[in-house]
């Protein structure tokens, strides 16, 4: 496995940051197994809301307004934006009897209580924390398909 892969982590009103799974893991105060959760799926996990309020605190950040939304994308650019209200019981999933994961490294996030199954999204490398009402109250999922003409450039 690809052990330096960096998870971005965004808030516009707090910092951008990159982390490793070891070192997310270690900022998280909620560590539990998956199967509470996600029943017959196992692993280790820890929770996505729990997660940001330390990261937060961690920041001296506590008087910055909470996200409206959570946008994740996958290594390979699936992309998801969830409300801020529906992610009560979503977690992340970092490893898989002690070890990284096989299927979804770095870390795989789980909506258990989401309204479609896409909103597991795989490989998660981005993740933001979004300040914007206009988003509105459904959460959404697919590939990203617009391309930038800095993306088209060849890298010499």
């Amino acid at each position: 496995m690809t052990t330096d892969i960096r998870i971005e982590v965004s808030d516009p009103h707090i910092t951008n940051e990159e982390y490793t799974v070891s070192s997310m893991v270690a900022a998280a105060k909620q560590l539990l197994p998956l199967e509470e959760r996600v029943p017959g799926v196992r692993g280790e996990a820890f929770d996505l809301k729990s997660w940001y309020f330390s990261w937060k605190q961690r920041h001296n950040a506590d008087r910055a307004p909470e996200p409206t939304h959570v946008k994740v994308e996958a290594i390979d650019e699936f992309q998801a934006t969830l409300p801020w209200s529906q992610i009560e019981q979503a977690l992340f999933l970092y490893a898989q009897e002690g070890k990284e994961l096989k299927k979804g490294y770095p870390i795989r996030l789980y909506v258990p209580d989401g309204s479609s199954e896409c909103l597991n999204v795989k490989s998660v490398v981005k993740l933001w924390f979004l300040h914007d009402d206009k988003l509105g109250e459904e959460a959404t999922y697919g590939f990203k398909n617009t391309v930038s003409p800095d993306e088209l450039k060849f890298k010499k």
